[in-house]
């Protein structure tokens, strides 16, 4: 039977995950996560070669954990799809508090200190990719604006989750059912037109 992996990747990421949340991203150092978690250098550097790739692999974890969450919700595309997924910002971040503390808290280029290797960039650039696709394909099916489904699913559901965590470190009951009634007030609506009948 397989012993189980001491000092695994999840470990390790876990470890950056705290100390940027308790320390700030100037925290999280190779160093600190070979204290952290007991795990010899060699094994850090393996694995994560610079000290910003450990940072960056730590963040897009927690993002790819929310995008397939959130791009699930979104599919099939429609005025449906596009309100759950509204309220999946909220949900998601209600039950995986740590990871939506360095989602929201932190932007990627805000942990690093230069660049990336190329995988995770390429990474991160797949899920901008992705989520752009999904969005675009809720504002072609609805009818309604890139910018304003934009504003229903994305900026606003995030503003209430951000300061939900500040505040009550989880976002309530309340806040799920403002955002699903603006969502539904947003997406709900006819699509705006201009004097010549064209969407706008």
């Amino acid at each position: 039977m397989p012993q189980p992996v001491k000092h695994s990747p999840d470990v390790m990421l876990d470890a950056v995950r705290t100390l940027v949340l308790s320390g700030g991203p100037s925290a999280a150092t190779a160093r600190a996560v070979c204290l952290a978690t007991g795990a010899p250098s060699g094994s850090v550097y393996h694995r994560f070669p610079r000290r910003d790739d450990l940072v960056a692999a730590a963040w897009l974890r927690a993002q790819d954990r929310f995008l397939r969450a959130y791009l699930g919700a979104l599919d099939p595309p429609g005025t449906a799809a596009g309100i759950h997924a509204a309220l999946t910002v909220l949900t998601w971040c209600r039950d995986h508090p740590e990871d939506a503390a360095m989602l929201l808290r932190h932007a990627l280029r805000d942990l690093l200190r230069g660049d990336i290797s190329p995988d995770l960039a390429e990474r991160a650039e797949a899920n901008q990719r992705a989520v752009a696709v999904a969005l675009t394909a809720i504002a072609d099916t609805t009818g309604h604006r890139l910018r304003d489904i934009v504003l229903a699913l994305v900026d606003m559901p995030y503003a209430v989750a951000r300061r939900a965590l500040h505040d009550a470190g989880a976002p309530t009951e309340d806040d799920l059912d403002v955002v699903q009634r603006a969502a539904t007030l947003l997406l709900s609506q006819t699509a705006a037109t201009t004097a010549d009948g064209t969407a706008r």
